[in-house]
C-alpha cells in the first residue's frame, strides 16, 4: 500500500479544506440556484454571494464593494493591466520587475505588440526591486506600475506601501499581484496606497477556479467580457456561486486563524530549512530571509540537477517543484532566479517547497530524510 504523499507544493495550490468541501457541496445541492434570477431561488443565491463577498473582503481589509469575482488570479492580472492600458494610444507606459508572475509577463508581451511602452526594473540578489530605479522609469505617459507582493517562487515580500506611495506621489495607479499575500499577510488593504490587487482562493484552501480583485475605485475597473450585468458588468456571465461561496467559506476559516496558521507554516518552514542546510553540503537559500511569506523556501542543491531531485522525490511520495505550477513545463530556468543573479546551473539545481496549514512536523522530518537520501544518489 503506498504512503499518503507528503505536499510540498502549496504554492501552486492548496487542498480545500472539508467545511469549504462542504459548502461547495451545499451550493450545488438544496442551496443551488443563479443569483441573477428573479425568483425565489435567485434571491437565494444572492444572499449567499453576498455572504461570500464579505467574508473574501474582511480577510484584504476591504469594504465588500470593492471586492470583485472572477475565474482566477490570471484573469485579475489581466483585468488590472488592460483597465490601465485601454485606449491610451502610443503615450502609455507601464512599469513592473522582472520577477513578475508569468501571466503579467505575458500580458505585457502583449501590450508591447500593440505599442504600449514596457519598463522592466531590475532587482538585487535577494529579490527585492530597486526603488530608486523604479522611480526613474516613472514619467507623465506611466498608466499603471505593478509589483507582486510575494513572490510564487521565493516568497520573498516586496515594499509595497513604499512603491504605492511614491506611485501616489506621481499619481499612478498601482497594482499588486498578491495572489501569494492574501492569506498569509495580515492586510487592511483599504488603508494602504493600493489601486488594484490581485488574489485567489485556492492558494488558502479554497476550490480553483474561484478568485477576486480589489479596486479602490470601482469604475476604473474596465470589463473583458461583455454580456449580462454580473457583478455590475464589471464581469459579465453566470456567476461560479459553488466556488465563489467556497472562497468565502476559505477566506473565513483563514482570517479567523490568521495569526495561527502563520505561526504553524513559519514553524514548519523554518525547521525544514535548517535541517536541510546541516544535513545537505551546499545547500543555500534562494532570495532574502528576513522579509518573506512564512511558508515558502527555495533552496540550491548546488551540483545537483533539481529536475531531477524534483522527479526522485515524486517518485517517493515528495511533491515540490522547481517554479511557478504555469512555467513548470517550460525549457529553461526559472526566470525569477535568473533575474535574482543566479546562474543557469545554479537556477536549474534549486527547489520550492511550501507549506500549508495541513502540513504536520513529521511529515516535514520525513521529508528531509527522503531529500537527503536522494541527493546523496545524485550527488557527482
Amino acid at each position: 500500500m503506498q504512503e499518503r504523499e507528503i505536499y510540498l507544493d502549496n504554492n501552486a495550490t492548496t487542498k480545500p479544506l472539508p467545511e469549504v468541501r462542504d459548502e461547495v457541496c451545499r451550493m450545488l445541492g438544496d442551496e443551488f440556484g443563479n443569483p441573477s434570477s428573479a425568483h425565489g431561488t435567485g434571491e437565494r443565491a444572492r444572499a449567499h454571494l453576498a455572504a461570500a463577498r464579505g467574508r473574501v473582503a474582511s480577510l484584504i481589509g476591504s469594504p465588500p464593494s470593492n471586492v470583485t469575482f472572477l475565474s482566477s488570479g490570471t484573469e485579475s492580472n489581466n483585468m488590472a493591466f488592460y483597465s490601465c492600458t485601454r485606449n491610451k494610444g502610443k503615450k502609455c507606459r507601464v512599469v513592473t520587475t522582472t520577477v513578475e508572475h508569468s501571466s503579467i509577463r505575458k500580458m505585457c508581451s502583449y501590450l508591447c505588440i500593440n505599442g504600449v511602452e514596457i519598463r522592466f526594473v531590475k532587482v538585487d540578489g535577494k529579490g527585492i526591486v530597486d526603488l530608486a530605479s523604479l522611480e526613474k522609469n516613472i514619467n507623465d505617459d506611466t498608466t499603471l506600475v505593478s509589483v507582486q507582493w510575494a513572490s510564487n517562487e521565493t516568497g520573498v515580500i516586496q515594499p509595497v506601501e513604499e512603491i504605492g506611495e511614491m506611485c501616489r506621489r506621481y499619481g499612478v495607479p498601482f497594482h499588486t499581484d498578491a495572489a501569494q499575500a492574501v492569506g498569509k499577510i495580515d492586510m487592511a488593504v483599504n488603508d494602504m496606497p493600493v489601486d488594484f490587487l490581485s488574489f485567489t482562493g485556492h492558494k488558502f484552501h479554497g476550490p480553483q477556479g474561484a478568485a477576486a480583485i480589489y479596486s479602490r475605485d470601482r469604475f476604473m475597473l474596465a470589463p473583458i467580457f461583455f454580456g449580462g450585468f454580473q457583478e455590475e458588468g464589471f464581469r459579465p456571465g453566470t456567476e461560479n456561486l459553488p466556488g465563489i461561496a467556497g472562497f468565502g467559506k476559505a477566506a473565513e476559516i483563514r482570517k479567523a486563524n490568521l495569526e495561527r496558521d502563520i505561526a504553524h507554516m513559519s514553524e514548519l518552514r523554518d525547521g525544514f530549512e535548517a535541517r536541510i542546510l546541516d544535513f545537505i553540503p551546499g545547500t543555500r537559500v534562494n532570495g532574502d530571509t528576513r522579509s518573506r511569506i512564512s511558508n515558502t523556501t527555495n533552496i540550491l542543491f548546488k551540483g545537483i540537477d533539481g529536475r531531477r531531485l524534483v522527479a526522485e522525490l515524486d517518485a517517493a511520495g515528495v511533491r515540490c517543484s522547481q517554479s511557478s505550477a504555469c512555467t513548470n513545463f517550460e525549457v529553461a530556468p526559472s526566470h525569477i532566479l535568473s533575474a535574482m543573479g543566479l546562474t543557469e546551473e545554479e537556477a536549474y539545481s534549486s527547489v520550492r517547497f511550501s507549506f500549508s496549514v495541513e502540513n504536520t512536523f513529521e511529515e516535514a522530518s520525513k521529508a528531509v530524510e527522503i531529500i537527503r537520501e536522494s541527493c546523496g544518489r545524485l550527488s557527482p
